[in-house]
């Protein structure tokens, strides 16, 4: 434990409170209400009162949640911040059987649950005896046994709290990472982490007072809470939430609410460029859009640029902040920024990164290797899983998998998943280049491509594709259009169409279960 008092960070929303009570923090778009920075400091004492008082909830315990966007996920993060307990949100996909499993890993002593989640609720208490509390998110009793949310806020102290001998390395947040293969790993967040990684948003995008943001990404992600969400109240900013992503809704809160950025995967871009008021939208409040999670085309971009408004990548892990690369777009031009399309950025302030060859050394300038990163802003394990957080958490540098490359003025470029590089006749092959000639093809909606055995070959490409409707191509014209542009090892021998590419819940494409479902070496 460090020699100064830390206990100030568990309790931002109370110092936040203090500064300007009266100031708007949050809307929710669902129920209209408007919540002020003291309206959100008051529900986070009555919360944390009564999780102390009613269910001894202390230091290190775990308060667990399944619930869509909501102004209660909110309570519950500044209440633990107050407790010095331990934020767990759980992925609202997940079903109950990969819940359970996750809670009697991580026990917490207290499951709140959306009413949307009931049925999955009641499978989990006839499965786990270890959760005695459950709390549903209504003012009113489903059944006799429930504890209500609304009677949980209501009368609980609303006593100023907070956590004497909290420490910066004290875990806040349990995030659950993607889990495509096996059960999701619950990644720890620290308060130092959380602090680093809302000072690397205010820092390089110049986050302020008078900003607004609208969160488009599910608060069970990390993208949800440490990109520009928790940044803009620690500012004493303005953040917008509704239950889930909607393209025509955010088209509606960008003309109405008027937000300053926004943040979301390429998919949610490509649902909003495809509405019909995209177009008629007054977008002069945004300052930039950026997308990450996935390749984002060129092609998609363009449509943003085109309306003037500037249009980026981003990268980032759960792991690794998710703070690790941006394009420094306040900083650059148009130009500069059509320029760089294809790169990812350069380390945000408090992120060091570096690309690495099998032997652990940097490589050099335009050379290809894994991508790692190390800062104060990086997680600090996984929870109860000291063999994978060995395999990620070498010497202080997270390991991502990925493979990227720099250029001689420093921005980063990712080339591929490391695991997902497939050797075909002795060549690697990063699927990422193939994809982005693929998303060239004006037919094409979504794709992505693997690797699959070969006798010949030892493995081969194949491209699974989801095309726009009314307008799926043959697998020769998808060929004719790669053979033009790649080296013959480069193209793909098999194509496939599919109605849907499998993604999960922030709209990343899940290269694993696209191999599991269409891993056979063969076309249609």
């Amino acid at each position: 434990m460090s020699d100064h008092s830390w206990e100030w960070i568990g309790d931002s929303i109370g110092r936040r409170a203090q500064l300007n009570p009266k100031r708007e923090a949050l809307v929710d778009l669902d129920t209209g209400v408007k919540y002020s920075y003291h309206d959100l400091n008051d529900r986070a004492n009555r919360l944390a009162n009564y999780l102390a008082e009613q269910f001894q909830v202390k230091k290190g315990d775990r308060v667990a949640f399944i619930s869509r966007n909501r102004v209660e996920m909110f309570d519950a993060l500044f209440a633990c911040g107050k407790l010095g307990a331990v934020f767990v949100p759980y992925n609202v996909r997940l079903a109950s059987d990969e819940l359970a499993k996750l809670i009697e890993n991580e026990q917490p002593k207290v499951l709140f649950y959306e009413e949307l989640f009931a049925s999955t609720v009641q499978e989990l208490k006839n499965k786990l005896s270890s959760l005695k509390h459950y709390v549903i998110l209504t003012d009113e009793k489903q059944s006799e046994e429930d504890i209500t949310y609304g009677y949980l806020i209501h009368y609980g102290n609303d006593s100023p709290r907070n956590c004497p001998g909290l420490d910066l390395e004290d875990i806040y947040l349990l995030i659950h990472t993607g889990g495509t293969t096996g059960l999701p790993k619950g990644a720890m967040i620290s308060h130092r982490a959380v602090l680093y990684n809302q000072l690397n948003n205010i820092l390089d995008w110049g986050i302020t007072k008078d900003k607004t943001y609208h969160v488009l990404l599910p608060l069970f992600h990390t993208g949800g809470w440490n990109l520009l969400t928790l940044a803009h109240l620690m500012v004493g900013g303005r953040v917008l939430i509704n239950r889930f992503f909607d393209p025509g809704l955010t088209l509606k809160v960008i003309s109405e609410y008027k937000p300053n950025y926004v943040f979301g995967a390429a998919t949610i871009f490509r649902m909003m460029a495809e509405q019909a008021e995209f177009e008629s939208i007054d977008w002069s409040s945004v300052e930039w859009v950026m997308s990450g999670a996935a390749p984002t085309p060129v092609q998609l971009m363009e449509k943003f640029w085109e309306k003037g408004i500037k249009m980026c990548l981003g990268y980032g892990l759960t792991e690794g902040g998710p703070t690790n690369l941006c394009i420094p777009v306040n900083f650059m031009n148009f130009s500069e920024l059509k320029e760089k399309h294809a790169s990812v950025g350069k380390p945000f302030t408090f992120t060091s990164a570096k690309i690495v060859g099998d032997d652990g050394q940097e490589v050099e300038v335009e050379q290809v290797g894994e991508l790692i990163f190390n800062g104060p802003q990086i997680f600090s394990g996984y929870w109860r899983n000291e063999a994978e957080t060995k395999k990620t958490l070498c010497n202080g540098w997270v390991h991502t998998g990925d493979m990227a490359k720099q250029d001689k003025n420093g921005f980063y470029y990712i080339v591929g998943r490391k695991k997902n590089m497939y050797i075909s006749g002795g060549e690697n092959v990063f699927p990422p280049e193939i994809e982005t000639l693929i998303y060239q093809i004006p037919e094409v909606h979504e794709c992505c491509v693997i690797g699959v055995p070969d006798p010949k070959w030892g493995e081969v490409g194949k491209a699974i594709i989801a095309f726009k409707a009314g307008k799926i191509l043959s697998k020769e014209q998808v060929l004719a259009f790669l053979k033009a542009r790649l080296a013959s090892y480069k193209v793909p021998k098999y194509v496939i169409s599919v109605e849907e590419v499998p993604k999960n819940s922030v709209g990343k494409i899940v290269v694993q279960e696209a191999v599991r479902l269409y891993g056979q070496p063969q076309d249609n």
